[in-house]
């Protein structure tokens, strides 16, 4: 990672029943735990021009802000206590709606801070920068005055950062993948979106974030972010932020290296008629291109390789991902919670690094997914799925591996729950093909060792010359995965000064 950098991955957009959604901030919080380096609880706090809605519906609002608002000292006290340095940090904030001037997530780098009630952007703004706290705009690409950014008010003082994806979709461009649906407020409008921004001249950098509503920060698939931080602490991850060293991510914990003239992502530059951009991109898939965006237009595209061949991926660290979940649908009416229970062990081959991919479905505020480590060749994983509840109509869980091993290195799978059995699958054997295991007759549940992840498929490492045009100019990342997961840099600006 450039300048001896490292990534921490967090979500700081995230909501529970302290506000209507539904879970404990113990709840939030020990799911955060599990999985993330950091997130920022931003309880739903006020919406000052809600007005009212068909059959009286304001009321399921205006009853979580009153939660929020009876419940805080609690909240306070809970994300006091699980904040510690270098292991996981935890962030006070909350939520603030308007239909003008769309909807911010105010994160303080303070505990005990009081919430704000404002009826305008600018004097939510003062109070943000007398607690140099932060404010977010997010799901920024949905109609004027009906929740999305309003850019006229926009002032990167106390917002250095934008959220450009969330379960409500990708507010980049007002096509493409991920589209706004699943919300209320609409479809994807043009001038709100954070292409039409960009082009204003306007700076920011990119963060995604859940904006989940069932105490599951970090969702899979709804959205995360990645920080270049010095170090595991509030202050690190707060200046990274502020720096706008942060990218967004749909899930897939990709690791981007990104530099323009030597500057990480963020970077506010000065540069002549050329620029050189260099980057390093690790997927957890096979990574169908990586692009390189200049003002809007894609100027340079890169793509893995798909084909290895065996020598090629047994002589470095290579990928697995090991997927559990499936089962009845729900027009069976065998709808139901699976209790899972899997102790892995490697032969022949050790765990460098894991990588959990947990969806929020179903709710549950008792169970939990947990991953123990014994050592470097066994890991033991207790989960649940369910159709229920699934997000985009996903069950599943998985975990994605990077081992160092050969073609003779054995996966072993002992089942506890739901069924006991146990399993074994040779790399060289999933270098070929995919393995399905069934639970129990048909349609029970099943796991599923994907097929082997050459490093040659997830990596790409480019570089090309860009020339400079009109004297001003930005420039990020957007890479896709071959499972459709995303990531965006945030851009590097050139001669805005």
């Amino acid at each position: 990672m450039s300048n001896d950098l490292k990534i921490a991955y967090g979500d700081i957009h995230n909501h529970n029943a302290h506000g209507y959604g539904v879970g404990s901030i113990e709840r939030s919080v020990e799911v955060a735990q599990t999985h993330l380096d950091f997130f920022a609880f931003t309880g739903h706090s006020s919406w000052h021009d809600l007005g009212q809605i068909e059959n009286g519906a304001e009321a399921h609002f205006n009853a979580g802000f009153e939660r929020l608002a009876e419940t805080w000292p609690h909240v306070q006290n809970v994300i006091a206590d699980s904040n510690h340095d270098n292991q996981f940090c935890s962030f006070l904030g909350f939520e603030w709606h308007s239909n003008f001037f769309g909807d911010q997530c105010v994160v303080f780098p303070e505990d005990f801070q009081p919430i704000h009630y404002a009826d305008s952007l600018s004097e939510l703004r003062d109070f943000c920068m007398s607690k140099s706290a932060l404010m977010i705009p997010h799901h920024i690409a949905y109609p004027s005055g009906r929740r999305g950014v309003n850019w006229k008010e926009f002032d990167s003082r106390c917002t250095p950062v934008v959220e450009i994806y969330s379960w409500h979709g990708n507010s980049e461009d007002d096509r493409g993948p991920y589209p706004m649906f699943k919300g209320s407020p609409g479809g994807r409008e043009t001038a709100n979106t954070v292409k039409t921004a960009l082009a204003d001249g306007k700076k920011f950098g990119f963060v995604a974030s859940s904006d989940n509503h069932s105490a599951f920060p970090g969702a899979y698939g709804e959205g995360l972010m990645g920080a270049l931080v010095e170090e595991l602490t509030r202050s690190a991850i707060l200046d990274a932020i502020r720096q706008r060293r942060t990218y967004a991510l749909t899930g897939d914990r990709i690791e981007l290296d990104f530099l323009v003239n030597g500057s990480v992502m963020g970077s506010d530059i000065d540069a002549g008629e050329t620029i050189d951009v260099e980057y390093c991109v690790k997927g957890r898939d096979e990574i169908e291109s990586v692009e390189v965006i200049q003002d809007g237009v894609v100027v340079h595209r890169s793509f893995g390789i798909e084909t290895a061949s065996s020598e090629e991926t047994f002589a470095g660290p290579f990928q697995v991902r090991l997927e559990w979940g499936w089962g009845p649908w729900a027009s069976l009416e065998l709808a139901r919670t699976t209790d899972w229970k899997l102790d892995l062990s490697i032969q022949d081959g050790k765990i460098l690094r894991y990588f959990p991919c947990l969806t929020s479905g179903p709710f549950d505020e008792e169970r939990r997914h947990q991953f123990q480590q014994v050592d470097d060749n066994k890991l033991s994983i207790q989960s649940y799925t369910s159709r229920k509840g699934a997000y985009r109509e996903n069950p599943n869980q998985s975990v994605v591996f990077e081992i160092l091993g050969n073609g003779d290195t054995t996966f072993n799978i002992q089942a506890n729950e739901p069924s006991s059995m146990n399993t074994k699958s040779k790399a060289g054997e999933l270098f070929s093909g995919s393995q399905a295991h069934h639970v129990g007759p048909y349609p029970s549940e099943s796991y599923l060792w994907h097929r082997i992840l050459p490093a040659a498929a997830t990596t790409v490492i480019d570089k090309c010359t860009l020339p400079i045009k009109d004297d001003q100019s930005n420039v990020y990342l957007r890479v896709k995965e071959k499972n459709g997961h995303m990531a965006w840099s945030s851009p590097v600006y050139i001669n805005y000064r």
